[in-house]
């Protein structure tokens, strides 16, 4: 099945059989479509006036930037896209995401490296990259089979991380005004595409892909003024809220069996970065609860995992735990957000032992974005800065 075939007027992209949110959702509206994920100009300023070892560093290494002229020799991936499966055959999967995955790297490090140059060059390359891809119309045309989806798996990463990227630099570019309207309306273009498949057999309709579909919709939909796609956003965390247990942890995870402990973490990846993107739009999501849950408590029960995985045997039906994923320090960029508003002594400590935290899907450096200098933040204050924590 090529997905470029498949028709957008008139069809039905919601993920959710019988949705019984709508006049919920009805509610939310994209109120800034220039705020995006991360306040850059906020952030900006703490970088340039921490003395946090932490943030000092970082600074350093991002200051060495990225070659653009590099990153413009990554093939846009324009045609006809297929992939081999990672479990049927991962060594041939590695090696044919191998573009994505630089371009992926390559606007992630140009999001990062903007918040301390001297200058816009580094926002001025991203938006150059991505037009590139606009104007080829990239990730139209992929194959998408109940047997093999991982081109859908794959573009779903792609937009998200473009579209976080692009939104931390956009209001550092407004003399590219033309470009970014271009490039939205490419996005937009290519976000009803990819959603407008529901996800076939195997639970993808709902889990973890639910939420990665959701977050490209969630961070395109306010950069183009998109209530529809904004609100798959607040769609997915609800959706999520009212299918969790009483103890936080999400069924549709719990069923991958020894990779429990990985999905749920996997599943908050995507679910915080969204919340992320709600909030900044001015609505309080963490005080949200549906179906008695909130996100607090999907974290905690992630908590309770680190600390002992066995906590997943008891909804997991496994004898055996997958536990690899601890080792990649990616899988707990997202906690940087979680941090910068609450405090969680169990969090601090996981994430201090691993900065800075970094993941090429999620825009960039996320201790960049978002690690808490207070210090920093009572010098901002007391020079008379206007803005806020993001």
């Amino acid at each position: 099945m090529s997905a470029a075939a498949v028709p957008l007027a008139g069809c039905s992209v919601s993920n959710v059989p019988d949705d019984p949110m709508a006049s919920r959702l009805a509610a939310f509206h994209v109120r800034d479509p220039g705020a995006g994920y991360v306040d850059s100009g906020y952030r900006r300023k703490i970088l340039r006036v921490s003395r946090d070892p932490v943030l000092m560093a970082l600074r350093d290494t991002l200051l060495k930037g990225v070659d653009c002229h590099e990153i413009s020799k990554i093939p846009v991936q324009d045609g006809q896209i297929t992939l081999p499966t990672f479990y049927g055959d991962n060594a041939g999967w590695r090696q044919a995401v191998k573009p994505f995955w630089a371009i992926e790297r390559a606007v992630a490090k140009l999001a990062s490296a903007n918040l301390v140059a001297p200058d816009r060059r580094f926002a001025d390359c991203l938006i150059s990259v991505l037009l590139k891809w606009a104007r080829r119309d990239a990730m139209m045309d992929f194959t998408f089979e109940n047997k093999n989806k991982q081109a859908w798996f794959q573009i779903e990463a792609t937009l998200f991380t473009m579209a976080l990227a692009l939104s931390a630099v956009r209001r550092d570019v407004p003399h590219r005004s033309a470009d970014l309207e271009f490039i939205d309306d490419w996005l937009v273009r290519t976000a009803y595409n990819h959603y407008a498949i529901k996800g076939g057999e195997g639970g993808t309709c709902c889990n973890n892909h639910f939420y990665r579909r959701a977050l490209y919709a969630t961070i395109i939909g306010v950069m183009a003024q998109d209530d529809f796609l904004f609100r798959q956003g607040v769609k997915a965390v609800l959706t999520a809220l009212d299918g969790a247990l009483s103890d936080g942890a999400l069924p549709l995870e719990m069923a991958r069996g020894d990779r429990a402990a990985h999905y749920q973490n996997y599943a908050l990846n995507y679910l915080v970065p969204i919340a992320q993107i709600i909030e900044r739009q001015g609505y309080p999501v963490w005080n949200m609860s549906f179906g008695g849950s909130s996100l607090h408590a999907l974290i905690a029960f992630n908590n309770s995992v680190l600390m002992n995985p066995e906590t997943v045997l008891q909804h997991a039906n496994t004898q055996e735990i997958y536990l690899d994923y601890l080792e990649d320090d990616q899988y707990f960029a997202w906690f940087e957000i979680y941090l910068s508003k609450f405090r969680s002594a169990f969090m601090e400590t996981w994430a201090a032992r691993r900065r800075p935290l970094f993941n090429r899907t999620l825009g960039g450096n996320l201790t960049a974005f978002f690690y808490r200098d207070l210090h920093a933040e009572q010098r901002l204050a007391a020079a008379g800065s206007q803005s806020a924590p993001p």
